[in-house]
């Protein structure tokens, strides 16, 4: 379901669950997505958010259904796909959170995410190579430099240094 853009005062409200989630206060910030109109709670800005939310709260199942909510909502955005791979991903379910990812591929060739998380996945599951592999590829399709800022820094490509990979 395609919806508009969202108006004052739910624009307000959205800001507001984001300021509460940066502030760590994550029943405030779903209270605040709550006084959005009923008819765009379900719109994928409010989703995403709430999904972030749940995110920060490691309430991985929630994110499940949230995602799924996002792909129905704009299955054309990669968001929704990206964050539903990251609820598979955060279950552990890492092999069913890379076969969702794999055909996103070509649906956004541009998204760097796609193939950053599908190294995430595979080096969590540990076929280091592959994952090598997948960063190369995101580092081939977005920033390198930011991609590498990233990389450095994320706990879940921690065993690609751990068996001396190096990244260019």
């Amino acid at each position: 379901m395609k919806m508009g853009q969202l108006e004052p005062p739910d624009t307000h409200f959205l800001s507001g669950a984001e300021g509460w989630m940066e502030l760590g206060d994550y029943d405030s910030a779903l209270a605040e997505l709550e006084l959005i109109s009923p008819d765009y709670r379900r719109h994928f800005d409010v989703l995403q958010v709430r999904w972030h939310i749940h995110n920060r709260m490691q309430d991985w199942d929630r994110c499940l259904n949230i995602s799924l909510q996002m792909i129905e909502a704009q299955p054309e955005m990669p968001q929704g796909w990206i964050n539903h791979g990251n609820a598979l991903f955060y279950l552990e379910r890492f092999e069913e959170a890379f076969n969702l990812l794999v055909p996103m591929l070509k649906r956004f060739p541009h998204d760097e995410a796609i193939p950053y998380n599908l190294a995430c996945y595979k080096c969590q599951s540990g076929a280091i190579q592959e994952a090598r592999e997948w960063l190369e590829c995101a580092l081939k399709v977005g920033d390198s430099k930011r991609v590498k800022n990233m990389a450095v820094n994320d706990p879940d490509l921690t065993p690609l240094w751990e068996h001396g990979v190096k990244i260019k």
